[in-house]
């Protein structure tokens, strides 16, 4: 599929982040040949999920993540091999200097983010019907956050949220180091849907950035670096694959 001279480049600071609605009828036809790419952990992870009615939007995502990577590397979706540091977050060993890479996942809709030479991270929320997560919100935001929150109009507050928790888990992903990151000790404050502020230990090293939201969802990055350009790609494995003109399309391509 992918020759060398026929990879993707990242220039310094461009992230790619790619987007596909796993839920969607055309890749039906396609799940056979989507077996075909899993590793053999990840076949038994699909059958697992069989019972739990599952298994198809998992296949649907790792064919998606596959050849999502497989542009960067000039390997065929098949042939790429993942590792997992202590913390489970997944890499490339054959290309980890070049290639970087974080993928995230809710209710139909997986993201992926690509960069070269340095951490990143992706998160993305499934937010309607979620008027109850304001109630636990001091569970997922520090006190400064949590000011901050309150300070907005009532009918502002769930959005504001998603954005500020969606920003936070980018960055606790791009550390690779799950939560034994306590999400209370550091802080990411918005002006609007741009960051503020961001209170952390290593602040100065990353820039977080809010991708997209709409009513039903919710996404951002983290980048250890400077971020130059962002782009954004919509992929449906086996079916279609194309350059997306602005950020806020991630989402509606991803459900359409």
């Amino acid at each position: 599929m992918n020759k060398a001279s026929e990879q993707r480049r990242l220039s310094a600071g461009q992230v790619d982040v790619w987007c596909c609605a796993t839920d969607d009828p055309r890749l039906l036809a396609k799940m056979d040949r989507y077996l075909n790419m899993l590793s053999d952990e990840e076949k038994q992870e699909y059958e697992q999920r069989q019972h739990a009615g599952q298994a198809e939007e998992y296949l649907a995502s790792r064919a998606f993540l596959r050849t999502v990577l497989a542009q960067y590397t000039g390997q065929e979706p098949e042939q790429l091999t993942f590792d997992s540091n202590d913390f489970g977050k997944p890499f490339l060993p054959a290309h980890s200097d070049s290639v970087s890479f974080n993928a995230a996942h809710t209710h139909g809709l997986t993201l992926c983010a690509v960069t070269s030479g340095c951490d990143i991270g992706v998160d993305v929320e499934f937010q309607t019907d979620s008027q109850g997560m304001l109630d636990a919100a001091d569970d997922y935001l520090s006190p400064a956050e949590m000011l901050a929150l309150r300070e907005v109009e009532e009918e502002g507050r769930l959005s504001v949220f998603f954005r500020s928790w969606t920003l936070k888990e980018a960055y606790l992903k791009a550390r690779g180091k799950g939560l034994s990151i306590p999400l209370h000790d550091f802080s990411v404050l918005l002006d609007g849907l741009d960051v503020s502020r961001f209170d952390a230990d290593d602040a100065e090293r990353w820039e977080l950035r809010l991708l997209a939201q709409d009513e039903d969802f919710t996404a951002a990055i983290a980048v250890a670096g400077k971020i130059a350009d962002i782009k954004a790609f919509h992929c449906l494995p086996l079916v279609e694959m194309s350059e997306l003109g602005q950020l806020a399309e991630l989402l509606p391509a991803a459900k359409s």
